[in-house]
Protein backbone atom coordinates (compact mmCIF):
# COMPACT_ATOMS: atom_id res chain seq x y z
CA UNK A 1 0.00 0.00 0.00
CA UNK A 2 2.47 2.21 0.93
CA UNK A 3 4.45 1.70 -1.87
CA UNK A 4 1.46 2.23 -4.01
CA UNK A 5 0.72 6.16 -2.09
CA UNK A 6 4.54 6.56 -3.02
CA UNK A 7 4.59 6.02 -7.08
CA UNK A 8 1.42 7.75 -7.16
CA UNK A 9 2.61 10.98 -5.70
CA UNK A 10 5.84 10.82 -7.19
CA UNK A 11 3.82 10.55 -10.47
CA UNK A 12 1.10 12.79 -10.96
CA UNK A 13 1.54 15.28 -7.59
CA UNK A 14 -1.37 17.12 -6.52
CA UNK A 15 -3.71 14.99 -8.16
CA UNK A 16 -2.51 11.80 -6.64
CA UNK A 17 -3.20 13.46 -3.39
CA UNK A 18 -6.67 14.31 -4.65
CA UNK A 19 -7.21 11.41 -6.18
CA UNK A 20 -5.91 9.09 -3.15
CA UNK A 21 -8.03 10.98 -0.50
CA UNK A 22 -11.17 10.78 -2.91
CA UNK A 23 -10.76 6.55 -2.62
CA UNK A 24 -10.55 7.07 0.83
CA UNK A 25 -13.15 8.74 1.91
CA UNK A 26 -15.32 6.26 -0.12
CA UNK A 27 -13.31 3.04 1.09
CA UNK A 28 -12.73 3.66 4.55
CA UNK A 29 -9.83 0.93 5.21
CA UNK A 30 -7.50 2.89 3.03
CA UNK A 31 -5.75 4.72 5.50
CA UNK A 32 -5.90 8.86 4.79
CA UNK A 33 -2.83 8.78 7.36
CA UNK A 34 -0.22 7.60 5.70
CA UNK A 35 -1.51 9.45 2.33
CA UNK A 36 -1.02 13.28 4.54
CA UNK A 37 2.10 11.59 5.91
CA UNK A 38 3.27 11.06 3.00
CA UNK A 39 2.19 14.17 1.23
CA UNK A 40 3.59 16.53 4.06
CA UNK A 41 7.26 14.24 3.66
CA UNK A 42 7.19 15.17 -0.28
CA UNK A 43 6.48 18.98 0.67
CA UNK A 44 9.74 18.90 2.90
CA UNK A 45 11.45 17.16 0.09
CA UNK A 46 10.58 19.91 -2.21
CA UNK A 47 8.69 17.53 -4.35
CA UNK A 48 5.71 19.39 -3.51
CA UNK A 49 3.90 22.70 -1.75
CA UNK A 50 2.43 22.65 1.56
CA UNK A 51 -0.75 24.68 0.90
CA UNK A 52 -1.27 23.13 -2.73
CA UNK A 53 -0.76 19.39 -0.70
CA UNK A 54 -4.02 20.62 1.72
CA UNK A 55 -6.25 21.95 -0.60
CA UNK A 56 -5.58 18.96 -2.73
CA UNK A 57 -6.44 16.54 0.14
CA UNK A 58 -9.46 18.83 1.22
CA UNK A 59 -11.03 18.47 -2.29
CA UNK A 60 -10.57 14.96 -2.38
CA UNK A 61 -12.25 14.68 1.12
CA UNK A 62 -15.61 17.04 0.08
CA UNK A 63 -15.93 15.29 -3.35
CA UNK A 64 -15.49 11.88 -1.49
CA UNK A 65 -17.73 12.63 1.04
CA UNK A 66 -20.43 14.11 -1.07
CA UNK A 67 -20.17 10.39 -2.71
CA UNK A 68 -21.32 9.31 1.07
CA UNK A 69 -23.91 11.95 1.36
CA UNK A 70 -25.60 11.04 -2.08
CA UNK A 71 -25.92 7.24 -1.17
CA UNK A 72 -27.48 8.48 2.62
CA UNK A 73 -29.68 11.46 0.61
CA UNK A 74 -31.09 8.44 -1.72
CA UNK A 75 -31.33 5.38 -0.51
CA UNK A 76 -33.77 4.21 1.76
CA UNK A 77 -32.40 3.84 5.45
CA UNK A 78 -33.47 0.28 5.29
CA UNK A 79 -31.88 -0.61 2.56
CA UNK A 80 -28.62 1.12 3.72
CA UNK A 81 -28.59 -1.00 7.09
CA UNK A 82 -28.76 -4.20 5.15
CA UNK A 83 -26.05 -2.65 2.77
CA UNK A 84 -24.12 -2.40 6.15
CA UNK A 85 -25.19 -5.78 7.24
CA UNK A 86 -24.59 -8.01 4.50
CA UNK A 87 -24.31 -5.87 1.03
CA UNK A 88 -22.05 -3.40 -0.50
CA UNK A 89 -21.74 -1.23 2.50
CA UNK A 90 -20.19 -4.26 4.52
CA UNK A 91 -17.73 -4.97 1.90
CA UNK A 92 -16.83 -0.99 1.92
CA UNK A 93 -15.69 -0.93 5.49
CA UNK A 94 -18.84 -0.13 7.56
CA UNK A 95 -20.99 -1.57 9.71
CA UNK A 96 -24.70 -1.71 10.56
CA UNK A 97 -24.35 -0.78 14.20
CA UNK A 98 -22.34 2.41 13.99
CA UNK A 99 -24.23 3.71 11.39
CA UNK A 100 -27.41 3.50 13.26
CA UNK A 101 -25.51 4.59 16.63
CA UNK A 102 -24.48 7.93 14.40
CA UNK A 103 -28.21 8.43 12.72
CA UNK A 104 -29.63 7.77 16.07
CA UNK A 105 -27.30 10.79 17.36
CA UNK A 106 -27.53 13.11 14.66
CA UNK A 107 -30.41 14.57 14.70
CA UNK A 108 -29.94 16.40 17.65
CA UNK A 109 -26.20 17.09 17.30
CA UNK A 110 -25.54 16.99 13.37
CA UNK A 111 -23.43 19.69 12.92
CA UNK A 112 -21.22 19.33 15.29
CA UNK A 113 -20.55 15.57 13.94
CA UNK A 114 -19.78 16.63 10.82
CA UNK A 115 -17.44 19.28 11.66
CA UNK A 116 -15.85 17.46 14.14
CA UNK A 117 -16.18 14.11 12.75
CA UNK A 118 -13.91 14.83 9.96
CA UNK A 119 -10.79 14.83 12.37
CA UNK A 120 -11.81 11.36 13.84
CA UNK A 121 -10.76 8.29 12.07
CA UNK A 122 -12.56 6.02 13.56
CA UNK A 123 -16.45 8.02 11.50
CA UNK A 124 -14.41 10.45 9.71
CA UNK A 125 -16.00 8.79 6.42
CA UNK A 126 -19.22 7.39 7.66
CA UNK A 127 -20.20 10.58 9.06
CA UNK A 128 -21.42 11.72 5.53
CA UNK A 129 -23.93 8.96 5.34
CA UNK A 130 -26.44 9.87 8.41
CA UNK A 131 -25.35 13.66 6.73
CA UNK A 132 -27.66 13.04 3.30
CA UNK A 133 -30.03 10.89 5.63
CA UNK A 134 -31.47 13.19 7.57
CA UNK A 135 -31.36 15.37 4.60
CA UNK A 136 -28.89 18.06 6.03
CA UNK A 137 -28.84 21.15 3.43
CA UNK A 138 -25.74 20.59 0.95
CA UNK A 139 -24.16 24.21 1.18
CA UNK A 140 -23.98 23.42 5.03
CA UNK A 141 -22.27 19.94 4.57
CA UNK A 142 -20.05 21.00 1.88
CA UNK A 143 -18.98 23.92 4.38
CA UNK A 144 -18.80 22.06 7.84
CA UNK A 145 -17.00 19.09 5.58
CA UNK A 146 -14.73 21.73 4.51
CA UNK A 147 -13.66 23.34 7.09
CA UNK A 148 -13.20 19.67 9.31
CA UNK A 149 -11.48 18.25 6.40
CA UNK A 150 -9.03 21.28 5.83
CA UNK A 151 -8.16 21.09 10.11
CA UNK A 152 -7.43 17.04 10.11
CA UNK A 153 -5.35 17.82 6.39
CA UNK A 154 -3.28 20.90 8.09
CA UNK A 155 -2.36 18.81 11.09
CA UNK A 156 -1.34 15.31 9.40
CA UNK A 157 0.26 16.97 6.54
CA UNK A 158 2.20 19.05 8.57
CA UNK A 159 3.43 16.46 10.87
CA UNK A 160 4.69 14.20 7.64
CA UNK A 161 6.86 17.94 6.71
CA UNK A 162 8.30 18.01 10.27
CA UNK A 163 9.28 14.15 10.16
CA UNK A 164 10.49 13.61 7.01
CA UNK A 165 11.88 9.99 6.95
CA UNK A 166 10.82 9.31 9.97
CA UNK A 167 6.92 9.91 9.66
CA UNK A 168 6.26 6.02 10.64
CA UNK A 169 6.93 7.24 13.64
CA UNK A 170 3.69 9.22 13.99
CA UNK A 171 1.10 6.09 13.31
CA UNK A 172 0.98 4.98 16.86
CA UNK A 173 0.51 8.17 18.09
CA UNK A 174 -2.63 8.27 16.02
CA UNK A 175 -4.05 4.91 17.30
CA UNK A 176 -3.61 6.14 20.51
CA UNK A 177 -5.87 9.01 19.58
CA UNK A 178 -8.22 6.75 17.88
CA UNK A 179 -8.46 4.42 20.87
CA UNK A 180 -8.90 7.61 23.26
CA UNK A 181 -11.79 8.98 20.65
CA UNK A 182 -13.55 5.63 20.92
CA UNK A 183 -13.08 5.47 24.75
CA UNK A 184 -14.46 8.58 24.96
CA UNK A 185 -17.41 7.63 22.58
CA UNK A 186 -17.93 4.72 24.93
CA UNK A 187 -18.47 6.56 27.99
CA UNK A 188 -20.47 9.77 26.21
CA UNK A 189 -22.97 6.98 25.11
CA UNK A 190 -23.36 5.24 28.52
CA UNK A 191 -23.88 8.70 29.90
CA UNK A 192 -26.49 8.83 27.46
CA UNK A 193 -28.09 6.20 28.50
CA UNK A 194 -28.38 6.67 32.04
CA UNK A 195 -29.51 10.20 31.38
CA UNK A 196 -32.35 8.94 29.08
CA UNK A 197 -33.68 6.03 31.43
CA UNK A 198 -33.12 8.76 34.41
CA UNK A 199 -35.28 11.55 32.66
CA UNK A 200 -37.83 8.49 31.24
CA UNK A 201 -38.65 7.27 34.81
CA UNK A 202 -39.34 10.87 35.74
Amino acid sequence: MEATIVAAIESYGYFAVFALIFVENVFPPIPSEVILLLGGFFVGRGSLSYMPTVLSATLGSLIGAYVLYGIGRLIPKEKIYNSAERGVMKKLGFKKKEIVTVVDRFEDRGKLFVLFGRCVPVIRSLISIPAGMVKMPLPLFSVLTALGSFAWNCILTYLGYKTGENWHMILPYLDYYKYVIVAILAVLAVVYLIWHFKKKDE
